[in-house]
């Protein structure tokens, strides 16, 4: 049998939005109602009434008896309806708000990566379209840095998986904080990451990688892999006006690339 498919939070956003505004129909509904009944009401009593002595006296004819009954009748089964609906409607909203919170967790979960506690290569596409279109929109700067860890491999083959698992987790940390609360680490697949860094030109960006660089060699100091130190090769790219996401991509890969080429260069021996 085919699974049923649950509905996206944004939908789930949706139904919560139709409830409300039926529970406010429903109370426009009410109001109109009961001034059509009160309306009713007086124009049944109105001729009736009879002032004296202080006192309200109401007269009438066994019909008006009859229609003053149905009326009664009326709102009683019409305030019974209005409640109802009403404890249908936050019975609706409850639920509404009970799934939306179990997506919106659900969605957050699928967007982590969770062994680095970064966002993950599905939450880029979806962040890079929007930072984007608010660059060109707005005219303002952004700059993707991607990271890779030189000879990551060897720590794996010479100290474990384990071992390796963790100096991710530590590299994630160091991107954190070595880069912008409003910036953005993702790890993008392997021993990659990427930094989306908002409001940001090619020479800040390179402020920051001098910065990550130095985070490195203190990360270096503790000495934690006997016999391997820790190094990264970094490739910018400062989005322009008319570059799609792959351009841009492309752009800081090729840029990471030769920097580390030129790394492998000046450490080989001649």
């Amino acid at each position: 049998m085919k699974a049923e498919k649950k509905p996206s939070a944004q939908q789930l956003r949706q139904e919560l939005a139709d409830i409300e505004g039926r529970e406010s129909h429903i109370w426009w509904v009410a109001l109109f109602i009961g001034w059509i009944l009160g309306t009713g009401l007086t124009a049944l009593l109105a001729p009736a009434a009879l002032w004296g002595s202080g006192t309200l006296r109401v007269e009438g004819h066994y019909q008006s008896r009859v229609l003053l009954y149905g009326f009664v009748v009326l709102v009683v089964l019409f305030n019974l309806y209005m409640l109802e609906q009403r404890r249908l409607a936050q019975t609706l909203r409850r639920q509404a708000m009970q799934q939306l919170l179990r997506a919106n967790a659900a969605e957050a979960v699928a967007q982590i990566d969770v062994l680095t506690d970064t966002f993950n290569r599905r939450f880029l596409h979806r962040l890079l379209e929007k930072e984007t279109s608010r660059a060109e929109r707005n005219h303002s700067s952004l700059v993707l840095m991607m990271i890779d860890i030189d000879d990551f491999k060897t720590v794996n083959s010479r100290f474990g998986h384990l071992m390796g698992d963790s100096l991710l987790r530590e590299i994630a940390q160091i991107l954190k904080n070595t880069f912008r609360t409003s910036d953005f680490v993702i790890r993008y697949g392997g021993d990659e990451f990427i930094a989306v860094m908002t409001e940001t030109d090619d020479g800040q960006a390179e402020t920051a990688e001098v910065r990550l660089h130095a985070n490195v060699e203190s990360w270096n100091q503790r000495a934690l892999l006997p016999g391997w130190q820790l190094r990264v090769s970094c490739g910018s790219a400062e989005y322009r006006d008319g570059m799609t996401i792959d351009e841009l991509l492309a752009e800081a890969d090729e840029n990471m690339y030769r920097q580390k080429r030129t790394a492998r260069a000046h450490t080989t021996p001649a």
